[in-house]
C-alpha cells in the first residue's frame, strides 16, 4: 500500500506531465505537417483557455470523490480528447478539432492540480517530500517534454510527437488508480449542492489569507513568466544567431530549478513554504533581469538564476496550498490555482507582441518587473510558528 502510493503515484504524475508538457508542441507539429499550422495553434489556444474554466469545476468533482477514479476518468477524458484533435486535424475537419479541443480542455488541470492533491502524506516530513517531488516533476518534465517531442520528429516524422504524447499520458492514467486520497468526513457533504462547493473552494482561495497571497502571488508571477516563455526564442536569435537556440535555454533553466528542488529537499527550508516562495519568486525576477543585458554569457547565466527560483517557486506554492487548504476542497484549491496560472500566463504570452515592438529588453523587464510585484505580494502568506515542522 505504501509503496503504490510513494512509487506508483508519483510515476503517474511525471509521465501525465511529461505527456503534457509534450502536447501544445506535439499538436503545432502535427498540423504543420498536414499543412495546417493555423488550425493548429488555434488548437492550443483553445485547450488552454478551456483549462481555466475547467480547473473550479474539475476540482468540485474530484474532491466529492471517494476514490481516485475520478481522477483517471479525467486524465484519460483528456488522453482520448486529444487523440481525437489528432485524428479530425489529420482528416481535415478543423472544426471539430476545435470543438473536441475545448471538451478536452476542461480536463487538462487534472495533470497539474489533480494530480498535486494526491501527492501528499499524512506525516509532514514526507509530505514535505512530496511537495518537492510534485515541484521537481514540473522541471524534469519540461526538460524531457520538448526534447523528446524534438527527436520524435526529427526520427519519425510530424505524427511522431502527437503518438509518444499520448502514449505517456496513456501510462499517466494507468497510474492513476494508485493516487492517494485523503479525505476528511463531512457529514452534509451528501445534501450539498455541487455548486456550493465551488463558492466554498473559491472563498477558500479568496478568504484564506496564506492562499489568497500565494495564489495571487503565483498569478502575477506567472504572468511575467508566460511573457519571458514567449521571449525565449528572441533571446535566442539575438544572442545565438537562431531562434532554435533558445531551447538550450529552457533545457538549462529546467536542470538549473531541478539541482535546487534537490537542495531545497535536503535541507529544511520547506518548513517555511512562505518565505521560500518569497525569495524564490525573487530570484526570477533576478534572473530575467540579468537577461536584459543582452549577452551570450549572461543569457546562460540568467537561465541559471531563473530556474534556481522556478523549482523552489513552486514547491513552496504547493506546500502552503497542502498546509492551508481545507481537506475537502483541497483538489479544488489545487485545480483553480492551476486554472488562473494558465489564464495569466496566456494573458503574459499575448502582451509580448506590443511590449516586443518597444524592444526585447523593455519586456523582459516588464516580465521582471511583475515577478518582483508577485515576490512582494508572496511576502503576506507568511508562515505559521510550529506549523508542519
Amino acid at each position: 500500500m505504501i509503496n503504490r502510493y510513494a512509487v506508483v503515484a508519483p510515476l503517474g504524475a511525471l509521465a501525465s506531465r511529461t505527456g503534457d508538457e509534450m502536447a501544445g508542441f506535439a499538436i503545432l507539429l502535427f498540423a504543420y505537417g498536414g499543412s495546417s499550422p493555423d488550425e493548429g495553434a488555434t488548437v492550443f489556444g483553445l485547450l488552454a483557455v478551456a483549462a481555466a474554466v475547467g480547473g473550479p469545476l474539475l476540482g468540485v468533482w474530484l474532491d466529492r470523490a471517494r476514490s481516485s477514479g475520478p481522477l483517471a476518468v479525467s486524465l484519460a477524458s483528456f488522453t482520448v480528447g486529444l487523440a481525437t484533435v489528432g485524428v479530425a486535424l489529420h482528416h481535415r475537419h478543423e472544426g471539430l478539432a476545435m470543438v473536441v479541443a475545448v471538451l478536452a480542455g476542461l480536463f487538462g488541470p487534472a495533470v497539474a492540480g489533480g494530480w498535486s492533491a494526491s501527492l501528499t502524506a499524512p506525516d509532514a516530513a514526507r509530505a514535505r517530500r512530496m511537495a518537492v517531488f510534485d515541484a521537481s516533476s514540473y522541471s524534469l518534465a519540461g526538460l524531457v517534454g520538448p526534447a523528446l517531442a524534438g527527436a520524435a520528429y526529427a526520427t519519425a516524422g510530424s505524427n511522431a510527437p502527437l503518438v509518444l504524447t499520448l502514449l505517456l499520458l496513456g501510462a499517466g492514467t494507468a497510474c492513476a488508480p494508485f493516487a492517494r486520497v485523503l479525505r476528511h468526513e463531512n457529514p452534509d457533504e451528501e445534501t450539498r449542492h455541487p455548486l456550493a462547493d465551488l463558492r466554498r473552494g473559491i472563498a477558500a482561495i479568496t478568504r484564506q489569507p496564506r492562499l489568497r497571497a500565494a495564489t495571487t502571488s503565483s498569478c502575477v508571477a506567472f504572468f511575467g513568466f508566460g511573457l519571458f516563455a514567449v521571449l525565449v526564442p528572441a533571446i535566442g536569435q539575438e544572442q545565438f544567431g537562431s531562434p532554435g537556440a533558445g531551447s538550450i535555454l529552457l533545457a538549462v533553466l529546467a536542470a538549473a530549478a531541478l539541482a535546487s528542488n534537490a537542495i531545497l529537499a535536503r535541507g529544511g527550508a520547506l518548513r517555511s513554504p512562505g518565505r521560500v516562495l518569497t525569495w524564490a519568486i525573487a530570484l526570477v525576477g533576478l534572473g530575467i533581469t540579468i537577461a536584459a543585458a543582452g549577452h551570450p554569457v549572461t543569457a546562460i547565466l540568467a537561465a541559471i538564476v531563473i530556474g534556481a527560483g522556478d523549482g523552489p517557486q513552486l514547491a513552496g506554492l504547493i506546500q502552503i496550498r497542502h498546509q492551508e487548504a481545507p481537506a475537502h476542497l483541497r483538489t479544488q484549491v489545487f485545480t483553480t490555482g492551476a486554472s488562473l496560472k494558465i489564464t495569466a500566463s496566456g494573458i503574459g504570452a499575448l502582451t509580448a507582441a506590443p511590449l516586443m515592438h518597444a524592444g526585447l529588453s523593455v519586456a523582459l523587464l516588464t516580465a521582471a518587473a511583475a515577478h518582483l510585484i508577485a515576490a512582494h505580494i508572496a511576502s503576506h502568506a507568511g508562515d505559521h510558528p510550529g506549523r508542519d515542522s
